[in-house]
């Protein structure tokens, strides 16, 4: 309820997507451009996701909430947009390639190139703004946090083969990798309150196509327009 927000805007709030009394709008109105948002998203109110992020979240989390996944996002609250200058080792016409050591300050730069990319090379609208945004930035983050374990001795690279009406991203990190037939059914009752196979969940939602390499430390996502 409005009566019950402080009376300073805070520097980050979350909203409850689950809610329906806090529309994201509204909120945004009422603290202005100065605080970060962020929607909590479970496996019933993820169709919210999109829209929310349209109407003014920056960023979102899983609920019921895993600390590591809460503590990459305040660091990438408190990093901001970081200016980190990931290494571009090349690439040919209408594809680029990107790394950058286990640092969570630069998954915003290399989320904007690569959505830059797509709206200049395949496609625009919320499939690039938005799915592809936030697809990526899941990819990232779990190649930082799970693959590579924030060791940033360790590289993520970033592949994207980009032409008219696809987008098809690859991101690898220097983990062990894992069976993605392993992950359990997030949407089934019994693994409702379990954080893990959310953003694998979150990623086949997003897309049209999710692939992995054998070794499973390879995702790649295929969105078309």
């Amino acid at each position: 309820m409005r009566q019950e927000w402080p009376g300073d805007a805070p520097g980050i709030a979350f909203i409850d997507l689950a809610d329906a009394g806090q529309p994201v709008r509204e909120v945004r109105l009422t603290y202005g451009p100065g605080t970060d948002l962020v929607a909590v998203v479970d496996n019933e109110s993820v169709e919210r996701l999109i829209p929310a992020l349209a109407a003014g979240c920056g960023d979102y989390l899983f609920f019921p909430i895993n600390s590591d996944e809460l503590g990459l996002k305040w660091r990438k609250h408190v990093l901001g947009e970081g200016g980190t200058r990931a290494r571009r080792p090349g690439g040919l016409a209408g594809s680029i390639q990107l790394e950058f050591p286990s640092r969570v300050g630069f998954v915003r730069e290399v989320v904007a190139e690569v959505v830059d990319a797509c709206e200049r090379l395949a496609f625009s609208g919320s499939r690039a703004t938005l799915n592809l945004r936030v697809a990526v930035g899941e990819a990232l983050s779990n190649a930082i946090l799970y693959g590579n374990q924030e060791d940033p001795r360790k590289l993520v690279r970033v592949a994207a083969a980009l032409r008219p009406g696809s987008a098809e991203v690859t991101v690898t990190d220097e983990g062990p990798g894992f069976d993605p037939h392993a992950i359990l059914d997030p949407t089934r009752p019994e693994n409702r309150e379990r954080s893990h196979g959310r953003g694998l969940f979150l990623l086949r939602s997003l897309t049209d196509e999710v692939r992995f390499n054998d070794r499973g430390n390879s995702i790649t996502l295929t969105l078309r327009e």
